[in-house]
């Protein structure tokens, strides 16, 4: 009987033994599948991140090629010798197929770029790779596995990549320049579209571009004189800072902010990327700066412009002494050479609602007789301005030797305006012919009038332009410039300063000092005012310069308007005059964003000089309506963005 009991102990025994046996075959055969299933799949994440990594720069390096402006096929052709390259180092081993020149899909998704699995596609601003490779399983073959198709997808967007940057169309609305010829001034001194190529800028006027010529990339570069062959581009000017105000003289240099459009009406103002209505100053300018540091401007970009200008057309103007703040950061990003996607506007600054008057150029009259044509002005509005603005003709009353004042310009209202009330128009504004100017014996000089607009109800809005007459034969002439027109006192009793430059026009002044005046009544409450120095010598390139330095005082809060006096007597023994409208902005709060321009275009500039008060740049393209026209893609940058 034990020795049964001790048989039965032993066989159950042995068959325990074989069924651990089995079950640890079987175990051991499940981890090792499994731990080559793991291989397997490690091989195959570092095989799809190589394959993403190779899609990503040859979709950058089409969408650079696209930037530099060659051609579609010389862009599929970078992104294939990029592919090239990469594959060669796959870390499977197995180098991948470069993708077919026909295009292959997801089945039943023929032609939808968002479900390519292996082609090169670019139409317009936009690039979409996508790259496959098969790769065979090692350790997955234990269990019948056999290979495993890889991909990746890449896509690159080159629109966009704008610049907080806005640039003046025109200046010295609205031409033609009396006797203007090629090759044009480059002291921009009379009518000139900057989009023209430097040597025709001058011809014509705003709305007959038939004698310019449109700029192209033209000539290379040249450092040692930028800007200094204009025959393929356009005249260097200043697109940031001191000497980019706008027409109308209002406090902006060229700074803008994305983020704010819509000028429609009070609240209608859309605002983008976390800006909001009540974001402060300090944190806008600091965020419209950051554009540039970090690519361009994301988006929502602008639609295709239109005349008249719609509302997605308008955006906000930051303040001229807010434009440091980015001209520092396009000295950090950018060297000489560089080209950069800039918006464009008319050339005057809107508020809402408001209607703005541009200054007519120089106006040439004889000593005696009739000048049928003066010249023309720009009378334009934002979109809830809906009234007519009438215009008259002031006298300089505190110059006794003015021909209006004298009589020697006859006339009690001595230019005839057509037409007159005139409704303004958006974008540039409606042209106002002036005409039929007499003068009788009148002294040589140059002198200015004032051309005054007013509208009625319900705006109740009076503005003035000065207009500069010369009398005669005069070419001994200065200039008076100020760093802003508009300075801005936060708190009553706040001191404000206006940086002065008085420079030689024309030829060689050679005469008495100027001298630099503020005329009265001063506005009530203010305090004291200065010159340093009140007597300036003109002198040339950037002129002498002089600070004029106000105390606020007991001003009351809002915008107040001051007039600057500059006389003197060239060394023809001719009387020059010139007046310029300042205004300072006493506890307003910081204004708001009432302010904007409208965009009427954008371009590609190159940058010509670079310091840390202006950036100055000249086009290489005309005004393109179409962001995404392939003219402007010189200055955008390729991004990677989302495949769908």
């Amino acid at each position: 009987m034990v020795a049964m009991h001790r048989a039965a102990r032993a066989w159950t025994g042995r068959r325990d033994r074989g069924q651990v046996l089995v079950i640890f075959a079987l175990a051991i055969t499940a981890l090792f599948a499994a731990a080559g299933l793991a291989f397997d799949i490690g091989r195959f994440y570092s095989e799809r991140r190589f394959l993403q990594n190779s899609a990503d720069a040859a979709a950058l390096a089409a969408g650079n090629a696209l930037s530099r402006g060659e051609t579609v096929a010389q862009a599929d052709a970078r992104a294939r010798e990029v592919l090239t390259v990469n594959f060669a180092h796959s870390p499977s081993g197995v180098v991948p197929t470069l993708p077919p020149v026909t295009p292959v899909y997801e089945p039943g998704h023929a032609g939808d770029p968002r479900f390519l699995v292996n082609g090169i596609l670019i139409s317009g601003s936009e690039i979409r790779v996508a790259v496959q490779n098969p790769v065979g399983y090692t350790f997955g073959r234990i269990v019948g596995l056999d290979r495993n198709t890889i991909g990746g997808q890449a896509r690159v967007n080159t629109n966009g990549n704008i610049l907080p940057i806005a640039v003046r169309r025109f200046v010295h609305l609205s031409g033609p320049t009396p006797g203007a010829t090629s090759p044009c001034p480059q002291n921009q001194t009379v009518f000139m579209d900057f989009f023209a190529t430097g040597n025709t800028s001058c011809l014509g006027s705003e709305t007959n571009a038939t004698l310019r010529t449109a700029p192209n990339a033209g000539n290379a570069f040249d450092t040692t004189t930028p800007g200094s062959d204009p025959t393929n581009h356009g005249p260097v000017v200043a697109i940031l800072g001191n000497g980019a105000q706008p027409n109308d003289g209002a406090d902006f240099r060229g700074f803008i902010a994305l983020d704010i459009r819509n000028f429609q009406a009070a609240g209608t103002q859309l605002y983008y990327n976390g800006v909001t209505a009540s974001t402060g100053s300090n944190t806008l300018k600091a965020m419209e700066a950051n554009w540039v540091t970090v690519g361009g401007y994301p988006g929502p970009m602008f639609p295709v412009t239109i005349s008249p200008p719609d509302p997605n057309d308008q955006v906000a103007t930051m303040s001229g002494n807010s434009t440091g703040i980015v001209i520092d950061e396009v000295l950090d990003r950018y060297a000489l050479g560089d080209e950069i996607l800039i918006a464009v506007y008319p050339g005057s600054v809107m508020a809402i609602p408001d209607f703005t008057l541009s200054p007519p150029g120089t106006i040439s009259l004889p000593i005696t007789g009739l000048t049928a044509n003066a010249g023309s002005i720009k009378v334009g509005k934002n979109q809830s301005f809906t009234g007519v603005v009438s215009l008259t003709t002031l006298a300089d009353t505190l110059d006794p030797q003015n021909p209006m004042v004298t009589g020697k310009l006859v006339g009690a209202n001595p230019i005839t305006y057509s037409p007159n009330p005139v409704t303004p128009s958006l974008g540039s504004g409606t042209t106002v012919t002036l005409s039929n100017m007499t003068t009788l014996a009148a002294v040589p000089g140059i002198y200015t009038l004032w051309i005054q607009g007013q509208a009625g109800s319900p705006y109740l809005t009076t503005k003035w332009t000065p207009a500069a007459i010369k009398v005669g034969t005069v070419t001994r002439d200065f200039s008076v410039a100020s760093n802003a027109t508009i300075a801005v006192a936060p708190n009553v009793g706040n001191t404000v300063t206006f940086a002065l430059k008085v420079k030689r026009e024309g030829s060689a002044f050679n005469g008495t000092n100027v001298n630099l005046s503020l005329d009265g009544p001063l506005p009530s409450g203010i305090g004291a005012t200065s010159f340093s120095p009140s007597n300036v010598t003109p002198a040339n390139g950037n002129g002498n310069p002089s600070t004029l330095t106000i105390n606020t005082g007991t001003m009351s809060p809002g915008r107040h308007r001051i007039v600057l006096r500059a006389t003197g007597v060239n060394s023809d023994a001719q009387k020059v005059t010139h007046l310029t409208q300042l205004f300072v902005d006493v506890a307003t709060g910081g204004g708001g964003n009432d302010n904007y321009i409208d965009i009427v275009g954008f371009a590609v500039m190159r940058i010509a000089a670079m310091d840390a008060n202006t950036i100055s740049a000249y086009a290489i393209t005309p005004v393109i309506a179409n962001m995404n026209d392939p003219q402007l893609r010189r200055g955008q940058v390729a991004r990677l963005v989302p495949w769908n």
